[in-house]
């Protein structure tokens, strides 16, 4: 998948559909498009399969970055909070929306997270979403605890976001698992970490009950982002009205 980007002149949107990239390269494409004050959702693909922290967080004990890069593995930090979230076998997305706009908190998460739940319906998929969830403390997994700003299918976590106010801009960033995560990636996991992951998170591959490609999935959800964001957002202010 090469990279793409166009702007949408009816919804102002501009839509990246990029490269599978190395950790570093990911965070500062999405760090620098968070300067810029562009609508902007960004979506994407990992290589090789990583590891991403939430900013400021400490990494749990058993991750060595020294072994963890032997191995062959990206290992980084997100400009926006959340638990530790694992790439390489799922979509992930950054969006970007000026403040300028005075788009409220609420109505932006609601926002995104509708449309991955719109994503797992087009492939026949009934999912929901969890905006408020309470969780004591700081996430230490996404894809295994319960957080606010996720997305389930059959009860099981398969999507999760989180944000960070910039100067100008409200950063989003999320990531939807599409198949289980890399085997590679799971080898140089703790097994009660992975015992988790299968227990509490859920993929499309999985949900659906066949493959499904990651980029298939990441141009699906590019090609419908403009829609599906200027549908929510209508019916929100149409609730708030």
């Amino acid at each position: 998948m090469s990279a793409t980007s166009a702007y949408d002149r009816a919804s102002g949107w501009r839509i990246i559909l990029d490269d599978a990239r190395a950790t570093n390269e990911q965070m500062a494409n999405d760090e620098r498009l968070a300067g810029e004050e562009i609508p902007t959702a960004r979506f994407f693909l990992w290589n090789p399969p990583a590891l991403s922290l939430g900013f400021k967080q400490a990494p749990p004990t058993w991750l060595k970055p020294a072994r963890w890069q032997r191995a062959g593995l990206g290992l980084v930090e997100r400009p926006t909070g959340g638990g530790i979230a694992l790439h390489g076998s799922d979509v992930s997305v950054a969006v970007v929306v000026p403040r300028q706009y005075s788009v409220s908190l609420p109505v932006l998460m609601r926002a995104v997270c509708e449309s991955a739940i719109r994503l797992c319906r087009s492939y026949g998929l009934e999912a929901t979403g969890m905006l408020d969830a309470r969780h004591e403390g700081r996430s230490t997994y996404c894809l295994t605890e319960t957080s606010p700003y996720a997305v389930h299918l059959k009860g099981r976590k398969v999507a999760g976001f989180a944000l960070r106010r910039f100067a100008r801009t409200w950063l989003v960033q999320g990531s939807l698992l599409v198949s289980r995560v890399p085997k590679r990636l799971a080898q140089a996991m703790p097994p009660a970490v992975v015992e988790q992951l299968n227990a509490r998170a859920n993929c499309l591959a999985d949900a659906a009950g066949e493959p499904i490609n990651p980029r298939e999935v990441a141009e699906r959800w590019a090609a419908s982002w403009p829609e599906w964001w200027d549908e929510a957002v209508l019916m929100d202010l149409a609730v708030e009205a």
